[in-house]
């Protein structure tokens, strides 16, 4: 599939994907050679290991509202006690 109208600028892409697949190939080889041959991930989709509605990224996002700066920015700067003492008493 032609990207470009000009052949110059075709060639070079070719070119370049050529070379990405010969990467791709010699980063496989150094894989498998360092991990064994049944190291492959296939099959596997992180997306689907839990729901989304229980990535942490979603159970943290209050973490971030505009009223809770002014807090954050006073633990930010608190002193190294303070701040383990907080952590310790929130765990």
């Amino acid at each position: 599939m032609a990207l470009s109208h000009d052949p110059i600028v075709n060639a070079k892409l070719e070119e370049l994907r050529l070379r990405d697949a010969e990467f791709g190939a010699r980063a496989e080889m150094r894989v498998r050679a360092k991990y064994g041959e049944n190291t492959s991930m296939d099959g596997y989709h992180f997306s689907q290991s839990f729901a989304r509605d229980a990535q942490a990224s979603q159970q943290i996002d209050w973490v971030h509202q505009p009223w809770l700066r002014p807090l954050r920015f006073a633990f930010r700067h608190a002193p190294r006690w303070v701040r383990f003492a907080v952590k310790k008493v929130a765990s």
